[in-house]
């Protein structure tokens, strides 16, 4: 018998949950980041040994720094178990493109580990870094390719950058997501400095950065009529909400003006680490898990 070719490679399988969820880590060559990427796949038993190609897709884009294996190991073991109970695949990619052929920057706010979800313009970064067609256009048709998952139902949450990934992705796409959460993300980039910074080395100046800018999205095209609610969540006790870098304050103010629903939680003693992730994320997985399922019983 013939072994079908994959255009993938298989890194490492574990069994994470007592129920036999499955976590496998893939690598790939990429066309839009032209190099390989690493990501994640956390499978429900169900899906892993009778495959549903419409069964719920979760995406987590994780934040500065960090790359496919953070969040699984941090965070993983309540996600997993709460995504196991909702029936939903976890799609865990990479937060950026990497490779000695990658350009980087002596800092850890930007290049590798700093892809920030959007597609570069400037001679220096355009070959390489283009996450935002990466996580919208060709990991969806690899997933479908070769694990025929159709995506037809997807959600996105994530932390910090991930989280600023998260909003603007689905504001930029409000008829592909269903729904969107996220923890401590940067909201109004434009207005801080890591967003000013990845902005004008990005894309040549802060002022091209409005469409990757959940504020400014949200003023200008909101309210999402398919987005009923928006989950953040926010550690009172983060150093960086201090330094004025997050602004969760100028995202639900800039709901509240096109009368868009939006939950934002304060946590009293959280800081800005995965601690606070993992004492929260089995909400965001139900909140999304809920909106997915309830989507896909109205297809039917």
């Amino acid at each position: 018998m013939t072994t079908p070719t994959t255009s993938y490679k298989l890194l490492s399988t574990a069994v994470v949950t007592a129920s036999g969820g499955v976590l496998h880590r893939i690598t790939h060559a990429s066309k839009t980041t032209n190099c390989e990427m690493t990501l994640a796949l956390f499978f429900p038993k169900t899906q892993h040994t009778s495959p549903q190609p419409d069964t719920p897709l979760l995406y987590w884009l994780s934040g500065l720094t960090c790359n496919d294996t953070n969040f699984s190991q941090k965070a993983g073991p309540v996600a997993f178990r709460t995504a196991e109970e909702q029936g939903i695949v976890l799609v865990i990619p990479d937060t950026s493109p990497r490779g000695d052929a990658v350009k980087n920057a002596d800092r850890y706010d930007l290049g590798q580990g700093a892809g920030f979800y959007l597609n570069a313009t400037t001679e220096a970064y355009k070959d390489h870094y283009n996450m935002y067609d990466y996580i919208t256009q060709e990991l969806p048709t690899l997933l479908q390719t070769e694990f025929q998952l159709s995506g037809k139902f997807t959600s996105l949450t994530g932390h910090s950058m991930g989280g600023h990934g998260a909003l603007t992705i689905a504001f930029k796409n409000p008829t592909k997501y269903v729904s969107v959460s996220a923890f401590s993300p940067i909201c109004e980039p434009s207005g801080c400095g890591w967003g000013k910074l990845a902005f004008d080395e990005y894309l040549g100046g802060a002022e091209m950065g409005e469409e990757y800018d959940a504020t400014r999205l949200m003023k200008k095209y909101g309210p999402f009529k398919g987005l009923d609610d928006i989950l953040i969540e926010q550690g009172a006790a983060d150093d960086f909400l201090e330094q004025g870098q997050l602004q969760p304050e100028k995202l639900v103010e800039a709901a509240k003006s096109v009368g868009q629903t939006i939950t934002l939680n304060m946590r009293e003693g959280f800081d800005h680490s995965y601690f606070f992730i993992a004492a929260f994320i089995d909400n965001h997985v139900k909140f999304h898990g809920e909106r997915l399922n309830a989507k896909m019983a109205s297809t039917k």
